[in-house]
């Protein structure tokens, strides 16, 4: 099986979400690993060569990437093992529920040099503060393209044909009414991060069966709100993802049972069906509010660009730290503590 990328949080427009608590619980995990240290100590590198080394042995490997530097690791799973490596540090802060029994902290902050560390403390301090107001500045940002997109689901909403999407989401679901019930599991496969949009494609390239939904105007959400209280109904299983910046926006709907992957997009190239939501909409309506629509699609943009160079800032001023932080790290002490990891993790196979 491929392995799987996700974002197990997001810069939204109500500040940092997290689904941490969810994705990496003791109740669905039997090994949790907390990686603690701060930036610059190789916690996603470590993460990476633990991933690498399950793939390499033929395992199923679920990747959670960081939702402001996206190329970093915030998590892995390894599902057969029923064990989870996860970053520990803020934003998203994790302490054990259950110490050694299922949770277990590996420090790689005993891998600095503290000394070195403590004469740039003046410095640090003053990149953490800087990266902060960045941060700061980008939420109110998104605040405000959040309020617009609002403002956009209701003008646009007023030509959305509810009942008739009611009915063609019955007829899409009535196909899983046997399929396997259970409760609904949330994952985001976008990010607003340090550099730029981001969007995980593994889901929907994954899927054995793909339908893209089409959002013109941003009624593809008001059509996945209808086809998730549809499945809600059933009590089928699902994985819901989520859109940031807007917390109720459904980019996508995994059905594992019938491994269908119902998602927001356009390009019909990787889509086994296509839902044109123009179907669904009023056309004198939609026609009647279209210059509205437009002004505000622009004031989201800007918003949007607005929220991007601020985040981009608080990436450069993370970097700037890390670079300090990696000069005061003995490496040969984190490797140290991976390969003991790795061999706890992996011991009836090395």
């Amino acid at each position: 099986m491929s392995p799987i990328s996700f974002f197990a949080a997001a810069n939204t427009e109500g500040g940092f979400s997290t689904l941490f608590d969810e994705i990496f619980s003791p109740s669905v995990l039997s090994r949790i690993y907390i990686l603690k240290g701060g930036p610059g100590t190789g916690k996603s590198t470590l993460m990476k060569n633990i991933a690498f080394t399950a793939e390499a042995g033929g395992e199923d490997v679920e990747y959670y990437y960081c939702s402001s530097d996206t190329d970093s690791l915030d998590g892995i799973i390894l599902r057969g093992r029923k064990t989870a490596v996860i970053d520990g540090t803020a934003p998203h802060v994790r302490d054990p529920l259950y110490p050694g029994a299922v949770e277990r902290i590996v420090n790689l902050g005993d891998a600095f040099d503290a000394a070195g560390l403590e004469k740039e403390s003046e410095i640090l301090k003053l990149l953490a503060e800087k990266k902060h107001r960045a941060y700061r500045a980008g939420y109110r940002y998104l605040s405000a393209a959040g309020a617009l997109l609002h403002q956009r689901d209701e003008t646009a909403g007023e030509a959305f044909l509810y009942a008739k999407a009611r009915a063609a989401a019955e007829r899409l679901t009535l196909r899983f009414s046997c399929s396997e019930k259970g409760e609904i599991s949330h994952r985001y496969l976008s990010a607003i991060g340090t550099k730029g949009p981001c969007h995980m494609d593994t889901r929907e390239k994954a899927a054995r069966t793909r339908i893209v939904i089409t959002n013109p105007f941003g009624l593809g959400y008001a059509f996945m709100n209808v086809l998730y209280a549809a499945l809600l109904r059933m009590g089928v299983a699902a994985t819901v993802c989520f859109a940031p910046p807007v917390s109720t926006h459904i980019e996508g709907i995994y059905i594992m049972s019938e491994d269908v992957f119902f998602y927001i997009g356009e390009d019909m190239e990787t889509a086994d069906k296509k839902v044109n939501i123009l179907r669904f909409a009023d056309k004198d309506t939609l026609a009647a509010h279209r210059a509205d629509l437009r002004r505000l699609e622009k004031g989201i943009a800007q918003m949007m660009a607005g929220a991007l160079v601020c985040f981009a800032d608080a990436g450069a001023f993370h970097a700037s730290a890390e670079k300090i932080y990696g000069k005061h790290v003995d490496f040969s002490k984190v490797d140290a503590i991976r390969d003991r990891l790795m061999r706890e993790i992996f011991k009836n196979n090395m």
